[in-house]
This record gives C-alpha cells, sequence and structure tokens, in this order.
C-alpha cells in the first residue's frame, strides 16, 4: 500500500511539474515576443505564478490514464506566427523532456532499466528513477494529448496560425473533439500507445 501510495505521489508531482515547464516556456516566448515588438502589456497574473498552470483534471487523469493536460495562460492572441510559434514551442518542450527521459533511462541511471521494477537502493534513486519514468510516459502522453484539435491546446494554436475561420470552427466543434478525447481515454487508447512506444524504444 505504502509503495502505490509513493508511486502515485510521483506521478502526480512529475505531471505538475511537466504542467508548469509547458505553459511557462509558451508564457515565456509570448512575453518575448512581445518585448521584441514593442508591446507589452501587464497582466494580472505574473507568468511566474506556476500553481496557476496545474489543471486539477489532468492531475487525475496523470494517474488514472498516464495523460496529462495544463492550464495555460490565458492570452489574447491575435498575431498567426505567435500563435504558430507558441504551438511549436508547447510541443517541442513536450518531446524534448520525452527524449531526454528515454536517453536516461537507456542510460541506467541509478540502476533502473526501462519500465521495469525498480531495482535501486535507496529513497533518493527511488524518486529519481520514478520520476524519470512518469517524464517519460506522461510527456508522450500529454504530447498525443496536444495533437487533438482543442481551441486551448497547442494544435489549437497551430490551427489558429493557419486561419481565423477554421479556428472558428474548431471552437464551434469543442464540445465533440473533446468527447472524442474523453472517449480516447476510457478505452485507454492513448495509454496503450504511449507504453507501445516506450517498450519498443526502451
Amino acid at each position: 500500500m505504502k509503495e502505490l501510495l509513493f508511486d502515485c505521489l510521483i506521478c502526480i508531482l512529475t505531471a505538475m511539474f511537466l504542467m508548469m515547464l509547458h505553459e511557462l516556456s509558451k508564457s515565456a516566448v509570448y512575453m518575448l515576443l512581445q518585448r521584441r515588438a514593442g508591446r507589452e502589456r501587464k497582466y494580472t497574473h505574473s507568468i511566474f505564478a506556476v500553481h496557476r498552470y496545474i489543471d486539477p483534471v489532468g492531475v487525475i487523469l496523470s494517474v488514472t490514464s498516464s495523460v496529462a493536460f495544463s492550464k495555460p495562460f490565458m492570452f489574447r492572441i491575435q498575431n498567426k506566427k505567435y500563435n504558430r510559434i507558441l504551438g511549436f514551442t508547447g510541443f517541442f518542450v513536450l518531446l524534448f523532456c520525452f527524449v531526454l527521459s528515454v536517453c536516461l533511462l537507456k542510460m541506467h541511471v541509478f540502476g533502473i532499466r526501462g519500465l521495469e521494477t525498480l531495482t535501486t537502493a535507496g529513497i533518493p534513486g527511488m524518486i529519481v528513477s520514478l520520476f524519470l519514468q512518469y517524464l517519460a510516459i506522461l510527456s508522450a502522453g500529454m504530447f498525443l494529448t496536444n495533437l487533438f484539435p482543442v481551441s486551448t491546446f497547442d494544435m489549437g494554436l497551430l490551427i489558429a496560425s493557419v486561419s481565423a475561420g477554421k479556428y472558428l470552427g474548431l471552437i464551434k466543434m469543442d464540445s465533440v473533439i473533446k468527447l472524442i478525447y474523453v472517449f480516447t481515454l476510457f478505452i485507454g487508447l492513448i495509454r496503450y500507445g504511449v507504453y507501445r512506444l516506450l517498450m519498443l524504444i526502451l
């Protein structure tokens, strides 16, 4: 029981870290673009209030379905170029986390071998090993999640960068797309795909 709770705790902490990193990176890039364009704006909340990026539903899904999604900083972006840059930034951060964690797992950091049972000695080694495992799993799951054309996801930003009309149509279809997304979670499709991918790589 203690091992299960410990495992869930590391999963939740990893999901929260990934959510904060994902959205903070996009927010920082947006602020940099605004500053370079000489259009700095003041917002009610700082982009560094990272707890605001944590989505409670995403935290629950990280434990139950091995996927997560974050709560974006609510910028009003009307520039197509900015949308494209931010969309690609979000995907890049998740891909970077996945590649980094997989590389560290393949190097057998702290004696861990892929997604097998932990054989490391000591709590610090177990924490790092579990963190790397969940970082690989959740970053892949979050990457696949953001491929869904939901208005607030990275794919939504990329669609907005192509056409405002298409993005408006996306918003109108938002509930249907989210229903399809929930169905994929219910049947475990994303979780299955992530684990199959990691088994092949590791």
